[in-house]
């Protein structure tokens, strides 16, 4: 078996390794729950367990007042390198998790945690919600920034651009100082979002494809090609890539990697987005 896998084996109550730290938490009706594990293998993973076990201060039963016992024993289980779902985890316990991560300087914990957002489900009963909790671990700043973000995506699809969405709804939650906050936070987070239905090529939504070139539409290295190749040239059939306008009525493009050709006209050319 691989060291990995029998570091894993190790936590099992009927693994021949016996643990030699047990960590105690006192939760509801001041029941006593415990960790136990093995100072070795969390000292080859964190140097706050390696300065705990083997510097000055030797320990070896530790109380732990900062997190649940199901929090610490999912920290305890990655370290070990026990088959953790980290996505299966509820956003307030990720972040209780993320805490300890930075605690014991774990980044591989942290950076698990940080890719696991984008995979729960945001909806109009919870966003607040996780806006909430975003401002509640503003110091623990990657996760907070990445709650934001999966809050303020949310909002930004389901309002589409929609001024009276988004007024509807500030409207229908309770105005408190909190949520005032949160939502200008939420705001103010949607205008850094890219739109994913943004066209990379015209820079539009809906996208432009086969649509006439404008001098308002202009996209300087936009791809468009001739709507009538005749009206141009016979040669200039290929696509041509815009370099900037000229005037209101004509621009200077690059013709298949070329360098620069002047004085087309607006009106024969239209975009031509790629999907």
């Amino acid at each position: 078996m691989a060291l990995l896998g029998k570091i894993a084996k190790s936590l099992d109550p009927n693994s021949d390794l016996p643990t030699d730290v047990t960590f105690f938490f006192k939760g509801e009706d001041n029941i006593v729950k415990e960790v136990k594990a093995h100072k070795l293998i969390l000292s080859m993973a964190s140097d706050v367990f390696k300065r705990e076990f083997y510097g000055t201060m030797k320990e070896e039963d530790v109380v732990i007042k900062d997190a649940s016992q199901q929090v610490f024993q999912a920290m305890i289980e990655f370290i070990y390198n026990k088959r953790t779902a980290l996505g299966d985890f509820e956003l307030s316990f990720l972040a209780s998790l993320y805490y300890l991560a930075e605690k014991y300087y774990l980044e591989d914990l942290k950076e698990g945690i940080l890719a696991t957002i984008p995979e729960h489900e945001v909806n109009n009963e919870n966003v607040l919600d996780v806006a909430i909790l975003a401002e509640e671990i503003i110091l623990h700043e990657p996760l907070s920034d990445a709650l934001y973000v999966a809050a303020a995506s949310f909002l930004k699809s389901a309002f589409n651009g929609k001024l009276e969405k988004a007024v509807d709804f500030c409207v229908e939650n309770e105005s408190t100082e909190l949520h005032g906050l949160v939502l200008f936070k939420m705001l103010a987070t949607m205008k850094n979002i890219p739109d994913p239905n943004l066209c990379e090529n015209c820079k539009q939504t809906p996208c432009l494809n086969g649509k006439a070139l404008t001098a308002q539409n202009f996209v300087p290295g936009a791809e468009v090609a001739p709507r009538d190749p005749w009206a141009i040239s016979r040669t200039d059939t290929r696509t041509l890539i815009l370099s900037g306008l000229d005037g209101p009525e004509t621009f200077t493009a690059r013709l298949d990697g070329s360098i620069g050709h002047g004085g087309y006209a607006l009106r024969y050319l239209m975009f031509k987005c790629f999907y």
